[in-house]
């Protein structure tokens, strides 16, 4: 049954399309943070898996639309929030410890919209991932995609991250992306403490190790984390 009082964590990876998130999600989940999976896989041979749980992304944009990155009208989202956290909670994506597991990772940039009502229902940190609008743009540029998955998106995903930060006290770190490719053995390091995840010096070097690899990790299964 649905425990009402759970406090459940989560390490909420934010940041628009192209921007690194990916990076950082295949980082925590090397860490031994939880995924749960399936995860959705992309059209770009460099980076196909995702890292993003596919129920949390059809949860996301049940309340907001890709296409224009906005927040559907007349929609309660901390309710779609509340019952996608019940799922977890219930088992329906998998075997999960809520009282004593590792903490839960998400990540899928329409996100960013729907931040404050993720943190009132999960004991949420936030990682924000930042890259440079040019750096977005041409990595979009390169896989093809639609404009809004380049510098388009980013303005409004962006915009919705730093009003949140500047307006509200939640735990965020920040992750500057050309920092965490030139400096991966300490971006682990960091991760693990932040997420309190009981990591060897070997575990946390083949962590970073994933990151000199093009994010090509073999896509995690449900409960595998």
């Amino acid at each position: 049954m649905v425990g009402q009082g759970v406090d459940m964590k989560l390490l909420l990876v934010c940041g628009p399309w192209s921007s690194g998130t990916t990076a950082v999600a295949g980082l925590l989940a090397q860490l031994g943070a939880v995924g749960l999976g399936p995860y959705f896989q992309t059209s770009d041979d460099r980076m196909e898996n995702s890292y993003e749980l596919i129920p949390f992304r059809e949860m996301v944009q049940s309340v907001a639309s890709e296409q224009f990155v906005s927040v559907k009208s007349g929609v309660d989202v901390e309710a779609a929030v509340r019952k996608f956290r019940d799922r977890i909670i219930n088992q329906e994506l998998g075997p999960y410890d809520v009282t004593s597991g590792p903490p839960i990772f998400l990540k899928y940039p329409l996100s960013g919209l729907i931040v404050p009502q993720i943190c009132k229902v999960f004991d949420t940190h936030l990682i924000y991932v930042v890259r440079p609008l040019g750096d977005i743009e041409a990595t979009r540029v390169r896989r093809n995609w639609e404009a809004v998955y380049g510098a388009k998106g980013a303005e409004v995903i962006y915009w919705h991250m730093f009003t949140l930060l500047i307006n509200q006290v939640l735990p965020t770190t920040i992750v500057r992306y050309p920092e965490l490719i030139a400096w991966p053995l300490e971006h682990a390091r960091l991760l693990a403490g932040l997420a309190g995840l009981k990591c060897s010096a070997e575990m946390i070097e083949q962590a970073a190790s994933f990151l000199g690899k093009g994010n090509r990790a073999r896509p995690t299964r449900a409960g595998s984390g």
